[in-house]
């Protein structure tokens, strides 16, 4: 535990500016909230539209659904990142409690999974473009779109198990 008291002495004024502002921890919140519900639903809206969708009956299907889902990633990474900045500061202004606290663990493996599926996603997208919509890398984005939406309801469950204490 020496490592995590040597942290929080050091994160000592940062935690003190956040606990005094109410303006910075709106803020900050706010932040994060927004970047999460964001990014959220922008991916749970993509992964609707592959769940909705019906195998590609040809190349030119296929490829249009990897190119309409594909076009969600980079506002979703942009919102990610958002949310882990803005996640990261509220951890250093409260690191002594929610260092020890499970949840939060919890919370971080299920991103680090996100993370892992959406890169697999545009792994398989890639597929999809290149094999012309096949029906096998159709079944995998539709895996792939489930996995994400239900990584992304545990986030938030585990977000609001944070807010518990």
């Amino acid at each position: 535990m020496m490592l995590l008291e040597t942290l929080v002495a050091a994160l000592e004024p940062w935690s003190t500016l956040y606990a005094e502002s109410t303006a910075l921890s709106v803020t900050l919140t706010f932040a994060h909230l927004g970047a999460m519900m964001v990014g959220g639903g922008l991916a749970i809206g993509a992964d609707r539209v592959v769940l909705r969708a019906r195998p590609p009956a040809d190349g030119a299907a296929g490829v249009a659904l990897a190119d309409a889902v594909g076009d969600v990633h980079r506002p979703v990474l942009i919102a990610l990142s958002i949310s882990a900045i803005s996640g990261i500061a509220q951890l250093a202004a409260d690191l002594e409690a929610l260092a020890v606290n499970r949840v939060l663990w919890v919370k971080l493996g299920l991103l680090l999974a996100l993370a892992v599926n959406g890169a697999l996603m545009l792994r398989t997208e890639t597929a999809m473009r290149r094999e012309s919509g096949g029906a096998r890398a159709f079944t995998t984005l539709r895996r792939r779109a489930i996995t994400s939406l239900v990584l992304w309801l545990a986030i938030t469950l585990a977000g609001v198990g944070l807010l518990q204490g």
